[in-house]
Formats: structure tokens, sequence, C-alpha cells
């Protein structure tokens, strides 16, 4: 047995050791993937539909906010420059409650400052979670009803939100239903995939995983007169980040350091942020498997210590020098499963799991301050997003239902999802999770001692 783990991980890709971390470089320990690059260059201007938030709710005008999530966007790299096997992105279900909590100040300084205290925390607590190494024991540990439950809550939530009054599908209906159609189609349909062997353009068109979903979204959504014409800034071709503005007008060292009060009344919000984006450890850890499973030609090593790190440290870094609303989290559920998914097509699709998401991410990077390119796609923002949140709704109410073997999990996780998701207060979700371990210890249907024991032997 342990030969054969030893066989497994020759297989790994080469890294330098840097403590926890497995330091890998583009051209160097990995190859470019052109597709996802291709992907990255075109879906990566989705990551500047933070701008609005930042706008809105931090008061910054248009141009500051887009250097931050230029910054924000650049740090998404650490992941895979440390080894972290993911399409790393933000801890979407916390947005409404992050929204409430900065409502309760006024706009200005004092509310960047709230959005500092808010985000150290977060980062604080994934990085104590990722150094004491009690990320790998939580998540081993924690009930399969009570992951479930996490997990049940995110399409619960985004759908409420979608639909919801002021949501994106009364704004772009037919536009988002378009995209959201054929990217299901591509990633689950049985028929497509028997299609898609006898035909090179149903097969490029898989490969590709979001691209052709979000041009067809763009497509129909200017045909039915849904999103305005694209324009195309031409003269100049970089967007160079105002930095001196960010560090006096949005850094902790222009703004100054949040007093206590404002780290007391964000701990519980930050507690729960953490609690949420749990689900995405428990997401990553289920893709990675599946992935690692499917191909003997590559181990990926996924550790949930180095991943909190990671996240812990972009968390950090944004709460001194750029405070970012959605927050950093561990995973973009909707790429990853795309980039998984060629990856699962073999070594000619795909060499590397890392190198793929890496490749993305990269050409992430690079688009966002590409002016002609977010020029282009800035009017699909929008619909890019809810694209995004909505199949990430579909995958986690897969992987959630799977973790709920038993009829008692279902009970519990279904009880636990509608509390969680129907939260007003930060202290809403400590009630839900208050529900989903106390069910488990009142029906007898977990086990601490007992479950440590068995993932022990497995």
């Amino acid at each position: 047995m342990a030969h054969a783990k030893r066989q497994r991980r020759e297989n790994e890709l080469p890294y330098i050791p840097f403590g926890p971390f497995q330091v890998r470089l583009p051209f160097i320990h990995y190859k470019i993937e052109s597709v996802e690059f291709i992907q990255g260059l075109i879906l990566g201007v989705t990551a500047l539909s933070a701008v609005p938030y930042l706008e809105q709710y931090l008061g910054l005008p248009y141009e500051l906010a887009w250097s931050c999530v230029i910054l924000e966007t650049m740090l998404y790299l650490l992941h895979s420059l440390l080894g972290d096997p993911v399409v790393p992105g933000w801890i979407t279900p916390t947005l409404p409650l992050t929204i409430v909590f900065l409502e309760g100040f006024p706009i200005g300084q004092e509310r960047i400052q709230a959005m500092i205290a808010l985000q150290l925390l977060v980062g604080l607590v994934f990085l104590f979670m990722g150094i004491s190494k009690l990320a790998d024991k939580f998540v081993h540990a924690v009930p399969a009803s009570v992951k479930g439950g996490i997990l049940l809550a995110a399409p619960i939530t985004v759908m409420a939100g979608q639909i919801g009054e002021g949501g994106n599908m009364h704004k772009y209906p037919i536009a988002i239903v378009a995209g959201v159609g054929l990217l299901l189609l591509i990633s689950f349909s049985d028929k497509y995939q028997e299609k898609r062997k006898d035909s090179k353009f149903l097969d490029m068109v898989a490969r590709y995983g979001n691209l052709f979903p979000y041009l067809l979204a763009m497509i129909v959504g200017l045909i039915v007169g849904e999103l305005d014409m694209p324009g195309l800034e031409i003269g100049t071709f970089i967007k160079i980040p105002e930095f001196s503005r960010m560090f006096s007008e949005v850094s902790i060292f222009g703004v100054g350091i949040p007093p206590v009060s404002m780290f007391l009344k964000a701990l519980p919000l930050a507690l729960v942020s953490y609690v949420i984006a749990f689900g995405d450890f428990v997401t990553t850890e289920t893709l990675v498997t599946e992935a690692r499973q499917s191909r003997d030609d590559e181990y990926i090593d996924f550790n949930s210590s180095r991943s909190n790190m990671v996240s812990g440290l972009r968390n950090v870094l944004l709460a001194f020098f750029a405070p970012f609303p959605p927050l950093s989290g561990p995973l973009w559920v909707g790429m990853t499963v795309s980039v998984s998914i060629r990856y699962q097509e073999g070594k000619k699709a795909m060499k590397s799991l890392l190198g793929g998401m890496a490749s993305f991410r990269l050409a992430t990077f690079l688009s966002v301050m590409i002016i002609p390119v977010v020029s282009f796609f800035r009017p699909i923002f929008g619909v890019g997003s809810s694209i995004t949140l909505l199949f990430q709704a579909f995958v986690c109410a897969r992987i959630g239902m799977d973790y709920c073997k038993t009829d008692r999990d279902k009970m519990i996780g279904g009880v636990m999802a509608a509390v969680l998701a129907t939260q007003g207060t930060a202290w809403a979700s400590a009630w839900a999770l208050g529900v989903g371990f106390g069910l488990n210890l009142l029906l007898s249907n977990w086990k601490p001692g007992q479950k440590e024991i068995e993932n022990t032997e497995e």
C-alpha cells in the first residue's frame, strides 16, 4: 500500500518546497494550456463585475474600483504559485450579509474601515485554520449532513438573489437562460457527450467550457435588446492601476486602522463567512478526488490547510491595500468544474490539472488590464456573473445531495440549508450551524470519535 502511494506521488508535478507550500512557475514546472488561457482572456473580465459593489457600497469612483479589482485578480495567482489546485474566486454567498453589515456605517472612510476590519478578520481565521492544521480535521470531522446543508444553502441563496426583486433575472432573463442552458448542456448532458464524439464543432464548444455560453448570452442579449452594444476603446492598451490613490484613499495606511468596536461588530460575520467558505473546501476536495480518480498519470495534491493559508493571505493583503466586499474565497466552482471536466478527458486534452487552472487565472489577470477587451465585454458583466452563480448553484446542489446519504442526513441537511439560506443576520448563520449539529447529536447521527477513526483507517 505504501509502495503504491509512493508510485502515485512520483507522477506529481515538480515544485520548489517552501514550508507547507509547493512553489510552481509557469513554463518551468508546467506548460500553459492554450484552451484555458483563451478562456481566461475572455472570461476574465467577469472579475470586473465586482466594480459596482466597490462603487455603490464603498463609494469608490470607477477607475479606482477597477484598479482595486486588478490587484484582487493578481492575487488569484497565489494559489497555483503555492501549489493549490483550484480556480479561486469570491465567497459569493456572503455578499448579502456583507452589504447589510456595511450599510450600518456611513459611506466614506468609516465604511471602508468597516470593510477592512471584516476582511482582516476573515483572513486571520483562514490563516489560523491553515497554520494550526485544524482545517484538515474540520473537513473530516463535520457530519455529512452539515456539509450537505452548507452546500445546499448555496442554490437557495443564489436563486433567491437572481429571481428576487432587483435580481438579474428580471433585467436579462433571456440572455441568462441561454447562457446557463448551454453551459449545463455541455457539462452534464449524456446525449451531448455522445454527439460531440462525431462532431468537431460540438467537441470544440465543450472543450472551451464557459466561453461559448458567455458568447451566446451576449449575442442573444443584443438581439432581444437586453444588452447594450459593446464599445471598443482603442488608444491606451494597458490599464495601469492607480496605486497611489489606492494607498491614500482605500488602504489601511490611508484611512487608518479601524477601531476595536468595528472588529467586534465584524467578528460574527467573519466567523460565518469562514463557515460558508468551508463549503468550498468540501467542494474542492470532491472535485479534485474525482479528477484524481479519472487518471493515473498525475498525482494531484489538495491540502485544505494549504488552501486555507493561501486564501487567508489573499484576504489579509486586500484588507491592507484594497478591501473587497465579495471577499476572497478558495474556489470559483464553475470554472473549477469546467477545467476538471476537460482534464478528465485525458492527457491529450490537458497535461496537468494545476497547469490548466493556472493558465486560466494568468490570462484572467492579463484580461482585466487590457482596455479594449474590458470595454468590449463591459455590457455582459452582470450577465456573466449570473451565469457563474447559477451554474455554481447546480454544482453545489449535486454535491450537497451526494453528502446526504441517509434519510436523517437529508432531513437535517435540508432544514439547515433553509435556515442558512434565509438568514437575515450573521447570528442567524450561527443558529443554522447550531441546528445542524444539534439535530445530529439529538438523533445520534454523529459520533465524532468514531468518525475520526473511520477517516484514519481510510
